[in-house]
């Protein structure tokens, strides 16, 4: 279930999103990076995997401390639920959008947009809250960096 990204890659995403929740058209084109980084719309649905299966995880109760037997009975468990099934659609309907979207930042908008309408679907985070997440989640990364 895990979607490799980079500390900075993380921070580029949230940085996007919090774009997305504040209208800012033109803070989401100074972030569409240059040759050598993924093109946003790309980076905003492997952060949107990354961090939707980790809501899965954590919503279904699985941890680091659990026997193989347990993590693999929720695991079984996930991929019976619909609304993980959801999850994976919609995740995989992000990547298609993205593949086809190159670097265009009204995409990548769309693609954010998607992300936080899930966390949202999730938590019920308005977005004030949502900014509240997002500021958590990168400071969380940059603590492990």
């Amino acid at each position: 279930m895990g979607i490799e990204l980079t500390g900075d890659e993380h921070l580029r995403a949230l940085a996007a999103l919090e774009a997305v929740v504040g209208n800012n058209d033109d803070g989401l084109v100074a972030l569409a990076g240059g040759a050598s980084e993924r093109p946003l719309p790309a980076l905003l649905a492997a952060y949107g995997q990354h961090t939707l299966h980790r809501v899965l995880i954590a919503a279904f109760g699985i941890d680091a401390t659990m026997d193989h037997d347990e993590t693999g009975r929720l695991v079984a468990e996930i991929n019976a639920d619909p609304m993980a099934r959801i999850v994976f659609l919609l995740t995989d309907a992000l990547h298609n959008q993205a593949a086809l979207a190159g670097d265009d930042p009204a995409t990548a908008k769309l693609i954010g947009g998607s992300i936080l309408g899930a966390i949202h679907a999730f938590t019920d985070a308005d977005n004030h809250d949502a900014l509240t997440l997002l500021r958590a989640l990168r400071n969380e990364v940059l603590r492990v960096n």
